[in-house]
Parts: C-alpha cells; structure tokens; sequence
C-alpha cells in the first residue's frame, strides 16, 4: 500500500524545510556582530556604572561582613583600558579608584564593565550593561581571587 499524493507532499515539505533550517548560518553566535559594538561600553564614571558598584558593595556589606558600610566617596576614576578581542570577543572596561568608605578607611575599588552579548544577556533585553566590581579588603569568600583580580586588568 502506498502512501496518497498529498501525504508525500508534505513530507517532502517537511523534510525540505528541516534541511534547509540545518544549513541556515547561526548569525547568534557569530563574534563579528559582538566586536563591532566595542566602543559601546559605558564611561568608568557614568552614573549608573558607579550605583552598580555602590550597590553591590554595600549588599556585599551588609549580608557577608554583617556591617553597615557603604563607599562615601571615590576618588579620581581611571580607566584601565577597553579592549575587545582580546582575548574575548566580548566588549569589555576596566576601572578603578581610590574610595573612601563610611567608617573612613580608605582603600581601591576595582570594576570591569562586560557589553551585552545577544539573545539572552542584559544588551538585547534593554537593561544596563553588567558591571563586576571588588573593593580591596572586602572580599572575604575571595570570589573576585581576594585581590579583586578578576575585576583588574592584570595581563
């Protein structure tokens, strides 16, 4: 028994249409689209940069250190340089500054601004860009490598 006409028909559709899905570029994936967005990447002393990292210092303060701490003040903002394809294509900042802290010690404070990267990051869905920021002497569990080198230009 054979198949009818249109059963063949479809199936050949559908088969077409699946080939044709399986040669089609994945243009998500291709870094050109990312590196060519590198000089995209907010200012080390744009507003919303410096929130970020006054949030998350006085968050990591308050639930790690169990102290009311926050940074008061920063002192001149460097950048550290904005770099892409190298070694990541990834828009990527580093900056830092010296801080005063509430209790008024004084110490640095790192951050590294990373650009959105497509479908399913912060840049497509029209949020801020992520920003990873360490102050030195506050990163008990060493998640930043305890000398804030993951949020540091080093090499």
């Amino acid at each position: 028994m054979s198949m009818p006409f249109s059963s063949r028909v479809r199936s050949a559709a559908v088969a077409a249409l699946g080939l044709a899905a399986l040669t089609a570029p994945a243009l998500a994936a291709d870094p050109v689209r990312v590196a060519a967005r590198d000089l995209d990447v907010p200012a080390c002393d744009a507003p919303e940069v410096l929130a970020r990292v006054r949030t998350t210092f006085e968050y990591g303060a308050t639930h790690v250190e169990k102290r009311t701490l926050a940074i008061a003040d920063f002192g001149r903002i460097r950048s550290q340089g904005v770099h892409v394809n190298d070694p990541s294509p990834i828009a990527r900042r580093w900056c830092y500054a010296p801080v005063t802290l509430s209790d008024g010690h004084r110490s640095t404070a790192y951050w590294r601004i990373d650009r959105g990267m497509g479908f399913a990051s912060p840049g497509y869905a029209g949020l801020t860009d992520d920003v990873e920021s360490c102050v030195l002497g506050h990163d008990r569990w060493r998640v930043h490598d305890g000398t804030c080198r993951t949020t540091r230009r080093w090499w």
